[in-house]
This record gives C-alpha cells, sequence and structure tokens, in this order.
C-alpha cells in the first residue's frame, strides 16, 4: 500500500482539486492520512466529508495538539503510518494522472538494483501553474535553471537551490527508519523534504525521473513557493550591500549541519559556496560581453 501523507492549513480553496486527482490516479493502490495544523477556514469540514464518503481511502490523523508546522506535521504522519510506500502532498497541487505509477515503476527499479532493505527515494519534475492552472512553466527544472543531477554530489545539493521537492518525493519502507526522529531547520515552516533527500544521498539511495508529474500551483498564499529566478549572484548583491548576511549563511548552514545525522564538513560546504559564487560572476561577466 502507498500512503499519502497530507498536511492540511487554511486550505480551503484547492483542496477539493487535489484529493480528486488522487481519484484519477491511474494506480489506485493507495491510501490518504492527512493530519490539519490548526485551520481557521472549512478545511477542517472539507477533510471529513471526503473522510465519510471514502472512509477506506481517507483517514485523519488528530492525535496531537496542531500549530506545530508543515515539516513537523508531515513527519508526524510519517512516524503514525505503516505502509510499504510513501508520498508527501501539498494541499493546492493537482497530481498528473499517472504520479503514482510513474514514479513508483522507478522506484521499484532502484529497488531491484540496490534491494529492499535499503532506504531509496524518488522524486520527478514539476509544472508550474497559477491559480486557475494556467501553465507558467512546463518544467520548472528547465524554466529555472534547477539541476536534479546535484543529488548526486551531497555538497552540491547542499549549497543549491533543489531540484528535489516534498511533492514530487516517493519513498521506501526502509527509508522510514532512516529519517526518524525529525529535526526541524530553524527559521521554516517546511524542510521535511530537505531532510529525507539528504539522508537518503548520504545513507541511502535517491534518484530522479525526468519528467513532470504535479501542476505545481502558485497562488500567493503557498506556505513555500517556487522561488523563481534566484541565483548565487543574487546572493552576491546582498552580501555587497550587507555583508552581516554573509555571517548570517554560514550560521544557518552551520545550524543545519548540527542538525543532520551524519558529519557534514563546514569547510567543504564554504569551499563550494565559495566556488559558485565566483563562478556566478563569471557567467554574469560573460553574459554582459556577450551583449555589448
Amino acid at each position: 500500500m502507498i500512503a499519502i501523507l497530507l498536511s492540511t492549513y487554511n486550505g480551503e480553496l484547492y483542496l477539493r482539486e487535489q484529493i480528486e486527482s488522487f481519484f484519477t490516479q491511474t494506480n489506485q493502490d493507495w491510501q490518504l492520512f492527512v493530519r490539519d495544523d490548526g485551520s481557521k477556514d472549512n478545511t477542517i469540514e472539507i477533510l471529513i466529508e471526503y473522510a465519510l464518503k471514502y472512509p477506506k481511502k481517507i483517514h485523519i490523523v488528530n492525535d496531537i495538539e496542531y500549530n506545530i508546522g508543515a515539516g513537523e506535521s508531515f513527519m508526524h504522519l510519517l512516524n503514525a503510518v505503516d505502509a510499504d510506500y510513501y508520498m508527501f502532498s501539498d494541499q493546492d497541487d493537482v497530481w498528473m494522472d499517472n504520479k503514482i505509477d510513474k514514479t513508483l515503476s522507478k522506484l521499484k527499479e532502484l529497488e531491484l538494483k540496490y534491494g529492499t532493505n535499503i532506504g531509496i527515494g524518488v522524486f520527478t519534475d514539476l509544472t508550474v501553474v497559477d491559480s486557475e492552472l494556467s501553465v507558467l512553466m512546463p518544467s520548472l527544472w528547465a524554466g529555472d535553471g534547477r539541476d536534479p543531477k546535484y543529488i548526486y554530489n551531497f555538497y552540491k545539493q547542499w549549497t543549491n537551490r533543489h531540484a528535489s521537492y516534498g511533492c514530487t518525493q516517493m519513498f521506501n519502507k526502509a527509508t522510514k527508519s532512516l529519517v526518524l526522529p525529525y529535526k526541524q531547520f530553524r527559521g521554516i515552516q517546511g524542510a521535511h523534504d530537505n531532510w529525507v533527500e539528504y539522508i537518503l544521498i548520504k545513507k541511502g539511495k535517491y534518484d530522479f525521473l525526468n519528467t513532470s508529474t504535479v501542476y505545481y500551483r502558485q497562488h500567493g498564499r503557498n506556505v513555500i513557493g517556487v522561488n523563481i529566478g534566484r541565483s548565487y549572484y543574487n546572493d552576491i548583491s546582498d552580501i555587497l550591500k550587507n555583508p552581516l548576511s554573509l555571517y548570517l549563511k554560514i550560521k544557518k548552514d552551520y545550524e543545519r549541519i548540527k542538525l543532520m545525522p551524519f558529519y557534514i564538513s563546514i569547510v567543504k560546504v564554504l569551499w563550494y559556496r565559495s566556488y559558485q559564487s565566483f563562478e556566478a560572476i563569471i557567467n554574469r561577466i560573460a553574459k554582459y560581453n556577450t551583449n555589448i
């Protein structure tokens, strides 16, 4: 069985479309486990409606206090649910009809290669859409320069904007024991997906499927948006304007490194960040000279 884990918070506007997209999947061997984190709108009523209508498919997990944040909420669900495979879901996207089948096929291919006793995860590309599902960017990876191959080098993954998003992840049962207990990164509401990917890169296997499986909705109320267009050159500009921001970036790296359940070299992290900053400057100069 595939467990779809969904954490909601004031999601009434788009929640129905997301849930309905589960029922159009070509693979129906799934159950939805959802936890609400203290919504003030009609989210709870919508969840109860669906749980009553589909009691064998949809389960509301309501065993702890509210307002623990998205990352803690998702990982609480993971801890509470026993399944063969797990998928995270946002509350405001729409899944393409073959998302489960495509991702599961890739994951099982990797399990045949490495075995089922090792933690294995898979992620995919996303199609960025607006609030009405009109396509803004057919491929997030291509449109915003996200490179999924960074996962083959832990330090590149750590120091770059990720191509891996939680709403595209699927991982096997062996992953669960690797990624729990969870330690939330300070200052952000999510990061459960980063936590899973970092640990799988270091202690398991993590790979990707070069196709979109999610309509990733941007509507101005996202908990964590797509952050399109950010680059190392922007970071350099910020540091030049405010040198203190460099210290804050290094401090954030160090705080996150301390949380991870394995050794990470702060020297390597700083080297990669420095090299990539220098590379960004060179590329900007080259682009400027080309346009002259």
